[in-house]
């Protein structure tokens, strides 16, 4: 009987490994069962996001570096997230026919439709699935985009930009060089606009970075928390659907805020033309139970806000890493920006003329994409065929980078930049610092 219980004891943990190994294998087999290429030396834990999860590298590094690792000719390769496989596509053209041509078939996201509590920025346009996201595309649109709507939007940004260029003017009044971290530049800037167009509120997060609400916006964009949340709900989402609200950022305090703005806009009756406004009225138009505007769901369109400029504070930050680096074009980038504002001064005519600046700004987004990766999730079954392309967002980052060259010219050593490799987003560990130099009058 002891022999017996001997055995039992050494041969479960035995069997039990070779079980999950079996099982692991069969499940990171599925590509090549499939007929698709698959990369090697993939974990049998991990699969192929090891590094990711483990925070060694960022996601947007991370899938850089298994593109690269796949055979150059390979139109598309198989991985895996843990035991989860995923196609990464390769050839220009298939991600065309699927985020342009075939975008019908590819309005859902993996992490979409998640049933998660205190998540102020997955119950919204990026976050959920079919019908909803077509309804919710087709009320939002017209809030976010459109040339009305940017006339509109524009002077709460340039207002939204005076605490940025009041501090700019601060630290280079000795007349001196001065090395500014651009990335802590541009995200106050974001916090600013997100209060003016979000919640109604005037902030100055240059003045006062310290207050509750700058420290709460910094922590939004730059906590590990986040970034733990921000990896949890993109690549490993059943976890959330498990565990609940552990890995999320708690959004209470902006719940407050906007909730406050709504109640004394609604009691004063005030327009100023904001996003709020927006919200107010389809919160009190007539509801379609797809999706209802009503409760949380209300708070959760502030997150589409907030995303979105974050995503553009860190195409700023890169947009003026770039310039900062290669003075002829920066030159011609403020050329460009004089002669518009000259011709049709602070309007949205006057940023529509950059042109040059608008294709630097296309080709820092291409070096440096605030976004590393975007999912799509078919609604149906799909084959893919080989073959031998949001206007606020850029608007606010022409704004910035625009009214800082009209008054600055910029300059970088040759100083690395080190990346988070924590951050899901593109992002510095450290900073990046830039010398301001204020232009005379005759330059």
């Amino acid at each position: 009987m002891e022999v017996f219980n001997y055995l039992v004891y050494f041969l479960s943990p035995l069997i039990t490994f070779i079980v999950v190994y079996l099982y692991c294998s069969y499940k990171q087999n599925y590509w090549t069962r499939s007929g698709v290429i698959q990369l090697k030396n993939t974990s049998k834990v991990f699969g192929d996001f090891k590094n990711g999860v483990l925070f060694r590298t960022g996601p947007g590094l991370l899938f850089g570096q298994l593109y690269k690792s796949a055979p150059t000719d390979a139109p598309f390769v198989g991985i895996y997230i843990f035991h989860k496989p995923c196609l990464l596509l390769r050839d220009p053209q298939i991600i065309k026919q699927v985020l342009v041509s075939d975008f019908k078939i590819f309005t859902n996201r993996h992490f979409a439709g998640r049933q998660q509590k205190d998540s102020i920025g997955m119950t919204n346009l990026f976050g959920v699935r079919e019908p909803a996201w077509s309804y919710l595309r087709k009320k939002l649109s017209p809030t976010l985009s459109g040339r009305g709507k940017m006339k509109q939007t524009l002077p709460f940004m340039i207002e939204s930009a005076k605490p940025m260029m009041e501090y700019l003017s601060k630290m280079t009044g000795s007349g001196n060089l001065q090395a500014i971290d651009i990335q802590d530049v541009s995200y106050k800037f974001a916090s600013d606009l997100i209060a003016n167009l979000a919640l109604g509120a005037k902030t100055d997060c240059f003045e006062c970075p310290d207050s509750y609400y700058c420290k709460f916006l910094m922590d939004f964009f730059y906590s590990f928390k986040r970034m733990v949340a921000l990896v949890t709900v993109f690549f490993m989402p059943e976890l959330v659907d498990m565990i609940g609200s552990l890995f999320l950022f708690d959004s209470s305090y902006i719940r407050k805020v906007f909730w406050k703005a709504v109640e004394s806009r609604e009691i004063s009756d005030e327009k100023r033309g904001d996003y709020i406004d927006e919200v107010i009225q389809l919160k009190n138009g007539q509801q379609d139970p797809v999706y209802k505007f009503e409760g949380d769901n209300v708070v959760y369109q502030c997150g589409t806000l907030l995303s979105g400029f974050e995503s553009s504070a860190i195409a700023t930050t890169f947009l003026l890493m770039e310039l900062a680096k290669n003075k002829e074009y920066q030159d011609l980038a403020r050329k460009d920006i004089k002669e518009a504002i000259a011709k049709h001064g602070w309007t949205v005519e006057a940023f529509d003329q950059m042109k040059y600046l608008g294709q630097c700004l296309s080709e820092s987004l291409r070096l440096h994409p605030a976004v590393s990766t975007l999912d799509r999730y078919p609604t149906k079954d799909y084959q893919v065929i080989s073959f031998n392309r949001a206007q606020l967002g850029q608007l606010h980052v022409k704004v910035a980078v625009a009214m800082i060259l009209s008054e600055y010219e910029l300059s970088q050593n040759s100083q690395e930049v080190k990346m988070d490799h924590r951050s899901t987003l593109t992002a510095a560990a450290d900073g990046i610092h830039v010398e301001f130099n204020k232009l005379s009058s005759s330059d």
